[in-house]
Formats: structure tokens, sequence, C-alpha cells
């Protein structure tokens, strides 16, 4: 375990900065697109989206979660907490607030609030994942 967690510290910084980039192109690209997709084809398309961008988040989002924990255990410094705390942000807005979404979008098909509400409340997500990356900056 102590080489998986090696790796990731030394990578740390790619990774937040990988995770600023996805996140990034959700914000800006992805999710103002599902205005766009026909409402006839939204059904079938939103979930295959969900599916496969999956393989690429999770990863990213669980190798952040286990580098600034492990940190925070091993280092313990104001930055070290700082990142923490803005990955768990992240992770909480994702999984209180966005995959619920996504979960009543591929329930209920297209609605437009709903898509609203996840442009709106993934900023969160973005400004919580570029403060990681700040963060991670910073202790490099």
């Amino acid at each position: 375990m102590s080489t998986v967690l090696e790796f990731l510290h030394e990578h740390a910084l790619s990774i937040d900065f990988a995770m600023f980039v996805l996140i990034g192109l959700v914000q800006v690209i992805v999710y103002p697109v599902f205005r766009e997709i026909p409402e006839d084809r939204f059904s079938t398309w939103h979930p295959k989206y969900c599916n496969q961008i999956g393989w690429f988040v999770l990863p990213l989002m669980i190798a952040q979660l286990l580098d600034s924990a492990s940190t925070c255990f091993f280092i313990g410094d104001d930055l070290s907490w700082a990142r923490l705390l803005c990955v768990l942000f992240a992770w909480m807005v994702t999984f209180l607030v966005s995959a619920p979404c996504h979960r009543r979008l591929m329930r209920e098909g297209k609605i437009d609030l709903v898509v609203d509400r996840l442009i709106r409340t993934n900023l969160w997500r973005t400004v919580a994942w570029a403060g990681a990356l700040v963060t991670s900056w910073m202790q490099y």
C-alpha cells in the first residue's frame, strides 16, 4: 500500500490538474450541451454519457482522495488539510447534489431545471477542485 501512496503523492499535482481540466470541460462544454440535446434523444444519450465519464472521473477522484487523506496523516501541514477539505467538499457536492440530479435525469428524461441546477452547482465543484489544484501547486 505504501508504494501506491508514494506513487499518488509523487503525481498529486498531475492528478489535481487532470481533475481540474476535466471538471472545467464539464462546466464549460458538457453540461451546457445538455440544453442542446433534443428531448427524444436525451434519455438514451445521458445514461451513456454518465457511464463513460465515470471511467475518467472516478479513478481521478479516488486517487485524489487517497493522496489528500494520506498526506494529512503523514505530513499534516495546513496546506494538506486545505487540500483535503477542497477534495471532500467536491465529493460532497458530487454525491449529494450532482449524482441525484443525474439519477433524476435518467429516470425522468430531460428537465431543463435539473440541467440548470447541474450547471449552477457544478461551479462549486469547479471551485473546489481549483482550490485543490492551487494547494497542490503550493505544496509542490
